[in-house]
């Protein structure tokens, strides 16, 4: 679990997120969406999307709810977490990469930890999700907000951040969540009758969790120096050609809520304010 001090000295102006919006996914866009697609997957709220874009939350919605329409994301039975799952398609499609800057938690995850986070990428709501791993809904909100303290994510800043979003742009960022494990399991939710594998869950149960035990098999070579310094390789690499760092565009008042460390404050001189 991170400590205090871990949290405090986060800075997510180092967080860089990359989207790319082929004629094939999300065909007709404009900045703003571009803009709002990058935020939402980096996990922002609607009320932090708002003020950045200089929007009304209202408007945002509607940017949000025309996202997930040409995504094609229906779901009439609740089986979907409609923002997650577009967040999913995003990297499924290989047009959304996230690069966070902080380290990785200091605890492994276990396995089970693994498996609800690993349905929770894929953009499944926590009722369906309790459905496919055989728990109660409160069992699957409640590993969520372990996962939350993990990967210091304060999921009481709802009014700030998305805390599910966050938590799949990091997971993804840090190779928690391989791009293969993720797209095994995309694959058997993806174009399927959901409540059809609902009902009999129990090979994507399964599933999850073969998954979840690579991923902890594998997770300690992710620590090591030698994955660190070829991440930081690739964040270099992405510095260089990013479409957006996060959030050093948004104003100081936005900045100050997302990283109320002063140390790390955007703007040394207080007397300068960045313009909106």
């Amino acid at each position: 679990m991170f400590s205090n001090e871990n949290q405090t000295n986060y800075n997510p102006s180092k967080d860089i997120v990359q989207v790319s919006i082929a004629p094939d996914f999300l065909i007709k866009y404009n900045p703003s969406r571009k803009r709002a697609l990058q935020l939402i997957a980096s996990g922002w709220s609607n009320a932090s999307i708002a003020e950045d874009l200089n929007f009304s939350t209202k408007n945002i919605e509607s940017i949000t709810t025309m996202l997930i329409r040409l995504a094609k994301i229906h779901d009439t039975n609740g089986h979907l977490n409609p923002r997650a799952r577009l967040v999913g398609k995003c990297y499924h499609a290989r047009k959304l990469r996230y690069f966070p800057s902080q380290e990785p938690p200091n605890e492994l995850l276990s396995e089970n930890q693994t498996a609800t986070m690993l349905l929770v990428s894929v953009g499944l709501s926590n009722k369906t999700i309790g459905k496919i791993l055989g728990i109660s809904e409160k069992t699957v909100e409640s590993r969520l907000n372990n996962l939350f303290l993990q990967f210091g994510i304060n999921a009481k800043a709802n009014k700030v951040i998305n805390p599910r979003l966050r938590l799949i742009a990091i997971a993804n960022g840090r190779q928690n969540i391989t791009q293969e494990v993720f797209d095994l399991l995309w694959q058997k939710t993806n174009n399927v009758d959901l409540d059809q594998v609902v009902n009999n869950s129990q090979e994507l149960r399964e599933l999850a969790l073969q998954l979840a035990a690579k991923l902890v098999e594998e997770a300690p070579k992710h620590r090591d120096n030698s994955h660190r310094q070829q991440l930081q390789q690739v964040q270099q690499a992405a510095v260089q050609t990013h479409t957006f760092i996060n959030p050093a565009h948004a104003s100081q008042r936005l900045y100050n809520r997302l990283n109320p460390n002063p140390q790390l404050n955007l703007n040394p001189n207080p007397q300068e304010q960045p313009k909106e």
